[in-house]
């Protein structure tokens, strides 16, 4: 791992040899681990062992990477490395400059896994935090349009409700035809948006996959109606997607793009990454400004320059990084299109169970909703929880009834048919 070794590189000019042994013993066994999960997804099979090599009780099913992931043993013994050794010197590491090259690598690695320029990365806490730092440096007021669907995460919308109060500008949040979600088309997707843009649309906010129903937005083409409609900034809620799904944010026409690693990536808790293209930078003020403003002008570094932080967690994002790429990206997408497929075609089978979400992969992802017959969603979800140890979530809304389900690639068969053999026990 090309920021570990630079690390240590780094480490041994200014911390001692007691620290770098310390150090290479576990990056030895990062290097050991990254060559045994290469092989895992493509073998018959293989993610029964990949399991093991995460810390889930294992009386825990979990289906509920969507809220928030679980994190590898490996990675998160990289972690407490990291931890461990800064409390060693902590002025050193937070302040001294031991770490600035090696955090600088890992957001060349962020750069090459969302697709975009080095200089566009962010490192943020979470997607909310991200969506913060729009709403509050983008120059809105009166007569000015924010819009988006019910789709949207609190996340990505409390923010502009928050500000419109203050600044003058309105919010548009337009009702998302759920109940259409099993039918949805690309084309449908475009025609949804199209109808609700006006001339006083400015900004654009969407979810790359949503939270609730999993649909996959079309990005590229619903930004570029969106530009063709006279809209001036599009927003994309990449919390569903990151680690999960082919990205090339630098492509895709967008001016931001707001991610949280801790789902999909398995990344430490309180990490977020956030795209801001190069020629919308100069457009977005900083929500906080401290001592590196000018320093690191030029890039959109300036948006995460607020003082100290745990860099310990940004470091490990590279460890998080490395540990997916070994899995390989291809064996991932197959997986995940893999478990999509074979939640849907046991739902279609079931009398228990309907399916609510898209019924095509190029618009679902491995999120996906399901109503069980008869039974409140929340009832559900608490028997499944305090009986049989599923973990998931339950939408109770006027619009939804339903679990969300979202399993990540350790997830297993078997799980699966333990969870439709007890929902159907239980509909008897």
């Amino acid at each position: 791992m090309t920021h570990r070794r630079a690390f240590l590189k780094q480490l041994a000019a200014v911390a001692g040899m007691t620290q770098v042994s310390a150090m290479i013993a576990v990056d030895r066994a990062l290097g050991r681990e990254a060559r045994d999960v290469a092989s895992l997804l493509r073998a018959p099979r293989g993610f029964l062992e990949l399991r093991d090599r995460y810390l889930l009780d294992p009386q825990v099913v979990y289906f509920n990477h969507g809220s928030i992931g679980t994190i590898p043993r490996s990675v998160h013994a990289a972690h407490l490395e990291y931890l461990r050794l800064c409390e060693t010197n902590p002025w050193l590491y937070m302040w001294g400059g031991a770490w600035e090259e090696t955090r600088e690598l890992v957001r060349e690695d962020a750069a090459a896994l969302l697709g975009c320029e080095t200089s566009e990365v962010v490192f943020t806490h979470n997607t909310t935090e991200g969506f913060n730092v729009l709403a509050h440096g983008l120059d809105l007021g009166a007569g000015d349009e924010v819009l988006f669907s019910s789709l949207n995460h609190d996340g990505a919308s409390v923010c502009w409700f928050h500000l419109a109060k203050r600044r003058g500008f309105t919010v548009n949040r337009f009702a998302f035809p759920l109940d259409e979600a099993p039918g949805l088309t690309k084309d449908a997707v475009l025609a949804i948006y199209d109808r609700h843009i006006t001339p006083r649309t400015r900004v654009l906010v969407f979810p790359h996959v949503d939270n609730m129903i999993g649909v996959r937005h079309p990005v590229r083409e619903l930004a570029a109606l969106a530009r063709a409609r006279g809209v001036e900034f599009v927003a994309v809620d990449g919390a569903q997607t990151v680690g999960m799904l082919d990205l090339a944010v630098g492509d895709l026409g967008v001016d931001f793009y707001c991610a949280s690693p801790h789902k999909w990536l398995q990344a430490p808790k309180g990490l977020g990454l956030m795209y801001v293209r190069r020629e919308a930078r100069d457009r977005l003020a900083p929500m906080w400004v401290t001592w590196g403003q000018e320093r690191w002008k030029g890039t959109a570094r300036i948006f995460e320059d607020y003082g100290t932080r745990n860099l310990a967690e940004v470091i490990t994002l590279g460890d998080a990084m490395g540990f997916q790429r070994a899995l390989g990206h291809e064996s991932k997408i197959a997986r995940y299109r893999h478990l999509w497929s074979s939640f849907r075609d046991r739902a279609e089978r079931s009398r228990a169970v309907i399916w609510r979400s898209p019924t095509e992969w190029d618009l679902g992802a491995s999120l996906f909703a399901l109503e069980v017959v008869g039974q409140k969603s929340t009832d559900v979800f608490q028997h499944l929880l305090h009986n049989h140890g599923f973990v998931f979530r339950a939408f109770a809304t006027p619009e939804l009834n339903t679990i969300r389900i979202s399993p990540n690639l350790a997830n297993t068969e078997e799980e699966m048919e333990r969870f439709f053999d007890t929902v159907n026990s239980h509909q008897e």
